[in-house]
């Protein structure tokens, strides 16, 4: 399988890019897991209960760790207590917690997790990314647990290096599985056209892929709407960027929807929310900002901005550095100065995670719950946090803490339409376009099924003839 860059970390506590969640979740079980319709489903846990605020949870009694031992209360106690860990991934579990515990009944291991409010965002958000770890092992790798990898999940590591992540099977359909790091797009697109990659998910840019669709003897191609949502991320900390009008401006001169013809070959729409369209939680009334270069003039010339500078961040890759181009030179058609800044993945993403940036392309990946809203603009949030951009705004806090809390899912849609609403009228960030997602598979891989949510739980099932 063909991907663009290497994980950060493979370390469950701490994975928060996409591709590394979408990896660990092969080699971890979390209690449940989200089904093709974004519905809680087991994992771990073979059933569950509720009542009121208390959840129990019923461990399968099968769960066996890859070095052969099996999963015991002390682990589970182990993983559990990981949310209380500083800088966890699981950290966020925390504020939704009242009580959790663990016992055993009739030789099988029960978690009890007792929440504060009822809250929409514990099965469908943070629950799943908890994962269960082995409490002896860890300890004993001490930092070093990142390369000594032990889960229970369906494919245990083998090897690690700058070009390759080698797992095999433990419960898995096919004996081995590689991910092959290929940074450059052009790259990629000619090892699975030669047959030297089987399967890229959401890797291969558009216009690659009526190339394949040409070869139907030899190619699968699935094109279907995905949790992606494209846009341009500002640093709020920047004089220029912390006014409206200046926002404003830099949102109107963009030409999405020419952008989304020339160069995603029409897969796409225009974005107005991290949430897409397929969520339950998107705001349906929200309108793209139009394209109005002549507003955007003005705007600048107004807020007395012409001839400054600011600079635009990408990744290095040419997808990234070609849309960069395009977005730099739109903007600065408004008078301003945008100059673009290209970075390898790993100098770019850590810039981005300290707030070193002016602008930068991003990406949401795999969104689900509207809970992300307080992740990316919390203003408690800000760096080493998620809220990159330092974006302050009181009534959007207020109303992201009671939306988080908000145990009815009626009242909570309604919260989550109004964060939307200020979101997208404050211009915190600027939403670029939804690609629609494309995944390419050779046909000798048998039971590939991508799905909504971008993870790799079809892996687990598909095969490879010989």
């Amino acid at each position: 399988m063909a991907i663009s860059s290497e994980p950060a970390t493979l370390d469950p506590r701490y994975a928060t890019d996409a591709v590394g969640q979408r990896m660990i979740s092969l080699m971890f079980n979390s209690l449940i897991r989200l089904g093709p319709n974004f519905e809680p489903v087991p994992e771990a846990a073979e059933s569950w209960t509720q009542k009121g605020t208390l959840f129990t949870f019923k461990l399968r009694r099968d769960l066996v760790f890859h070095n052969g031992r099996p999963l015991n209360r002390d682990d589970v106690d182990f993983s559990l207590a990981q949310i209380s860990t500083p800088g966890s991934a699981f950290a966020p579990m925390r504020d939704l917690v009242k009580h959790i515990g663990t016992r055993v009944e009739n030789g099988q291991i029960l978690v009890e997790i007792e929440l504060k409010a009822i809250s929409d965002k514990f099965l469908h958000g943070e629950l799943r990314g908890l994962k269960l770890i082995p409490k002896a092992e860890t300890l004993a790798a001490g930092q070093d647990f990142a390369h000594h990898l032990i889960g229970t999940g369906g494919y245990r590591l083998v090897r690690q290096d700058l070009n390759e992540i080698e797992f095999a099977a433990v419960s898995a359909a096919t004996p081995h599985l590689i991910f092959k790091i290929i940074h450059d797009d052009f790259t990629r697109y000619q090892k699975l056209l030669k047959g030297e990659v089987d399967i890229a998910q959401m890797e291969l840019t558009p216009d690659r892929v009526a190339n394949f669709r040409e070869r139907p003897d030899e190619f699968n191609v699935f094109l279907y709407p995905g949790l992606s949502m494209t846009y341009v991320l500002m640093n709020f900390k920047n004089p220029l960027l912390a006014k409206l009008a200046v926002r404003q401006a830099l949102a109107s001169s963009l030409n999405v929807e020419e952008m989304i013809k020339y160069k995603l070959s029409g897969l796409a729409q225009p974005a107005t929310s991290i949430m897409t369209p397929q969520n339950p939680y998107f705001d349906e009334e929200l309108k793209p900002v139009a394209f109005d270069l002549a507003r955007a003039k003005q705007l600048i010339h107004d807020a007395g901005a012409a001839g400054q500078e600011l600079t635009l961040k990408t990744s290095n890759s040419p997808s990234s550095v070609d849309t960069g181009k395009v977005l730099a030179h739109e903007m600065s058609e408004t008078g301003l100065k945008v100059r673009l800044q290209s970075y390898e993945w790993g100098t770019f993403y850590g810039d981005v995670k300290r707030g070193d940036f002016q602008m930068a392309t991003m990406k949401w990946v795999g969104t689900v719950d509207p809970d992300i809203y307080r992740m990316a603009f919390l203003s408690t949030e800000k760096p080493p946090g998620r809220n990159r951009g330092s974006y302050n705004n009181p009534r959007l806090d207020a109303l992201l803490e009671s939306g988080g809390d908000e145990p009815s899912v009626e009242k909570r849609r309604r919260i989550f339409n109004q964060v939307q609403e200020i979101v997208h009228q404050d211009l915190a960030i600027i939403p670029l376009w939804y690609e629609e997602q494309i995944a390419i598979a050779k046909k000798t891989v048998i039971n590939y099924h991508p799905n909504y949510t971008g993870d790799y739980w079809p892996l687990l099932e598909a095969h490879k003839t010989q």
